[in-house]
């Protein structure tokens, strides 16, 4: 809507005044570090090769304004939407948290002995009110700039999405536009106003309204399947010099569209679940940086295990599985051997012991585990080896278990979604108690892991398949 394109160029002065005040925030920082914690003048003087600490604080400044709005910006700081009280603090705390990690890192990379560790504790402890403040700031300024001209919308449509339309509007960031009123669609009946405001009359008239009255922006509230009918509307708005806009929302699909420009190309986009690029890389990163120190701390263990796997039962260390990944693509998991050589030639045998509902496979007391092996499964030590498929890239720290591609062939089209995310080393299925959950549950576990993806629930997961493990329930 016209109050996107208002929103992006406001965002640009949050993220200017947000820089400004960063900037101001190192300096009030060090007069205060001066001051109160040295008990010198301001700027500090330093004997030696270097005379003052003036080239380290320059150093970090020049990082410091382009860092600080790029954090906020990752935790949804400069969002288009309001945000509670609560909601502000417990981010800007948390990227207060991420900057003083920052302001270490660059006060290692540049001098150690020289820069003055006081001043972190100084921007920990003024960089949230500062940051707040600015906030505050830019809202009350926007709020005033946006009211000097309110936008007139008219909205196309009677049903419950238009009603939800009116509603948003009203709570807009940037002032409460003018919603002139409603007409109705073609796809709509007379009398099936879902408590809307004045209905202006129908579709039909359009162009009549837009000629007697001031109209900023035109929202047509319509199904996807309306869209060809809709187009002589929209050529009307664009004749007249009008914005339109069209709710892209289909009868017959529940994914959220999004519009992509590829190569000049507009695509409309249709993705069951939004997960933000910047917050994929940071997951897999973190997963890379997982998966490397879980070697480097588990490489005694995993040589022990291979040991105990290779003298107790003849066959190999390692059992390699084909595996159904990201959308299906197979790949190759690992995992120490824990049951006894040609076990799956035995599955067949041991059907009528399953004990888990649709296509899975699974005893809790398996005939063809080995002592060694059910040691290994309790604590979870057999799936030590995966880590090194979470450095393929086949596979993640967390998400929804990878499954056989037999197992696959027998889903449900519904239970297919599963595969929409790279598959990990625990999920909610297994912190949840697997053993004690059907199929559909863990499908439907799963999928609202898919749907609520989140770094925070990736953290809260993996604390519980730790404390799983550690009390030797697995995970």
């Amino acid at each position: 809507m016209t109050q996107s394109r208002i929103w992006r160029q406001f965002r640009v002065g949050m993220i200017a005044a947000d820089a400004l005040a960063i900037f101001l925030t190192y300096v009030v920082a060090d007069i205060l570090r001066c001051r109160l914690h040295m008990g010198v003048d301001w700027p500090e003087l330093l004997p030696g090769k270097i005379s003052s600490v003036r080239e380290v604080h320059l150093k970090v400044l020049a990082l410091l304004p382009f860092g600080w709005p790029l954090i906020l910006s990752l935790l949804g700081w400069y969002q288009q939407r309001w945000r509670p009280v609560g909601w502000l603090l417990r981010t800007v705390l948390i990227a207060d948290a991420i900057l003083a990690l920052f302001m270490a890192g660059l006060a290692l990379l540049f001098v150690r002995e020289l820069y003055p560790r006081a001043q972190i504790g100084f921007m920990l402890l003024l960089t949230p009110a500062t940051t707040l403040a600015v906030r505050g700031i830019t809202g009350i300024a926007g709020r005033w700039i946006s009211s000097r001209q309110r936008r007139h919308v008219l909205v196309v449509g009677t049903g419950r999405d238009a009603v939800r339309l009116r509603r948003l509007l009203r709570t807009a960031a940037l002032g409460k536009p003018m919603v002139l009123g409603h007409l109705r669609g073609f796809w709509e009946q007379s009398g099936t106003e879902a408590q809307t405001g004045a209905v202006l009359g129908e579709i039909s008239q359009l162009g009549p309204i837009l000629d007697g009255n001031v109209v900023d922006e035109v929202v047509f509230c319509a199904p996807l399947d309306a869209l060809p009918s809709l187009m002589p509307y929209v050529q009307l708005c664009e004749e007249i010099g009008v914005v339109s806009q069209i709710q892209v929302e289909s009868l017959t699909c529940h994914s959220q569209p999004e519009l992509v420009n590829f190569h000049g190309i507009p695509l409309l986009s249709y993705s069951p679940v939004r997960h933000a690029p910047e917050l994929l890389s940071i997951k897999r990163a973190v997963d890379v940086a997982l998966a490397l120190v879980g070697v480097l701390i588990t490489a005694p263990i995993m040589t022990l295990c291979a040991l105990a796997v290779k003298l107790t039962s003849p066959g190999p260390i390692i059992f390699r599985q084909r595996r159904s990944g990201l959308n299906g693509r197979e790949f190759e998991m690992f995992k120490f051997r824990t049951m006894e050589a040609g076990a799956e030639a035995r599955q067949a045998e041991l059907a009528e012991m399953n004990e888990v509902t649709g296509p899975v496979f699974k005893i809790e007391r398996d005939p063809r585990v080995t002592a060694v092996g059910r040691f290994l499964r309790r604590w979870s030590l057999d799936e030590l080896p995966q880590l090194f498929n979470v450095l393929k890239g086949d596979m993640s720290i967390v998400g929804p278990r990878p499954p056989l591609p037999a197992e696959v062939a027998r889903y449900d089209r519904w239970q297919r979604r599963r595969l929409s995310m790279r598959p990990g080393l625990t999920c909610l299925w297994q912190v949840k108690g697997r053993h004690k959950i059907g199929f559909d549950e863990w499908m439907k576990l799963d999928l609202f892991y898919i749907d609520h993806w989140s770094l925070k629930l990736d953290f809260l997961i993996l604390c519980r398949t730790i404390a799983a493990v550690l009390s030797g329930s697995g995970a």
